[in-house]
């Protein structure tokens, strides 16, 4: 369904128009010859909408089960009883409308671990890429630890595309090395020299700052591929009471920020804090990674610790990472 924008390809087109046939879900049905088959509906997120109208309404009446015994299609023109056909749609994401979001039951479906990609690049990927490539046997051979190492520096994702596209890099510089006289034995890619072939690491794996440091806090974040650790920090400096959010923040980060700074200025005696802190100096509150936006209201709790440290010059351990929504009379929401 990526990209269908017609409203035509789910209810079909009028017979008076030329060229005009029955809809996907018609077409399907004669094709199978069948009254209950499964229907994969594929990208259901990726639905648009335009003048011709918006499809993602059209499959209401397909996906209800108190309306799809008569469903009508403009060719046919006689209702249609789609009661027993089972749908499955695929989502990357639940950016779908409320009303046909209410009609579907949710399943979520994690993302592979990384001992489970460890084994598809063993059975499936490496093999399939070596014959891809032309490398002859006994030419190539990759360590765990160097998968692992791909794994975890120059991928970060739920699915294996990437993963498959640097196996594959791996199979082209074996290639060009024998071609150029450059290897004359059987290589052996292992984690120590691994960026020999992928270049210098693109992400960081687990880790975070290694010292505590003053105004700067672990959170966790989630993102569609997956738990991450995000950096927030926070600096006091001479000015007159005012706050300053970078790093692409959205709305309910920045009142996220507000909240924190409530949350901190109504304790300030219990936290040695003086009035005066709030109104003579400027708090600036960052995000790292600043190309990307981030949003949402888990981040209360770090902030808060964040604005607690930079007042108080107290050092925030590293070795610990907080998430949670905060509220004003200071408890932690379970998010």
């Amino acid at each position: 369904l990526g990209g269908v924008r017609d409203e035509a390809e789910i209810r079909g087109h009028r017979r008076t128009y030329i060229g005009s046939m029955p809809g996907k879900v018609v077409q399907s049905l004669s094709k199978v010859g069948v009254r209950n088959p499964l229907f994969l509906l594929d990208e259901i997120d990726k639905l648009g909408m335009d003048f011709r109208g918006d499809p993602s309404s059209a499959l209401l009446e397909v996906l209800d089960p108190e309306q799809n015994h008569t469903f009508g299609d403009h060719y046919i023109e006689v209702d249609f009883d789609l009661s027993d056909v089972m749908f499955v749609a695929t989502s990357n994401s639940l950016n779908i409308p409320p009303a046909l979001l209410d009609r579907m039951e949710v399943i979520r479906l994690a993302g592979y671990t990384e001992d489970e990609k460890v084994h598809i690049v063993q059975t499936y990927l490496l093999p399939k890429q070596i014959k891809n490539n032309g490398v002859k046997e006994g030419e190539l051979e990759v360590a765990e630890s160097a998968i692992r190492g791909i794994i975890r520096y120059y991928t970060r994702e739920a699915g294996v595309r990437s993963l498959e596209r640097e196996v594959s890099k791996i199979c082209r510089k074996v290639i060009k090395g024998f071609a150029l006289k450059q290897f004359t034995e059987k290589v052996v890619v292992t984690d120590e020299n691994l960026n020999d072939f992928l270049g210098v690491r693109k992400y960081s794996y687990g880790e975070a700052t290694k010292e505590n440091q003053v105004g700067q806090v672990v959170g966790l974040a989630w993102t569609e591929v997956g738990g991450d650790l995000l950096t927030i920090e926070a600096a006091i400096m001479p000015g007159k009471g005012n706050i300053i959010r970078t790093g692409q923040l959205g709305d309910v980060m920045k009142e996220s920020v507000e909240a924190a700074r409530s949350v901190v200025r109504s304790r300030a005696r219990r936290l040695g804090i003086t009035d005066d802190l709030f109104e003579k100096r400027d708090i600036h509150i960052h995000v790292p990674d600043g190309a990307t936006p981030k949003d949402g209201p888990s981040a209360g709790a770090a902030m808060t610790t964040a604005f607690v440290s930079a007042l108080t010059g107290i050092p925030v351990r590293a070795d610990v990472a907080m998430t949670g929504e905060i509220t004003l009379r200071g408890e932690v929401t379970a998010i």
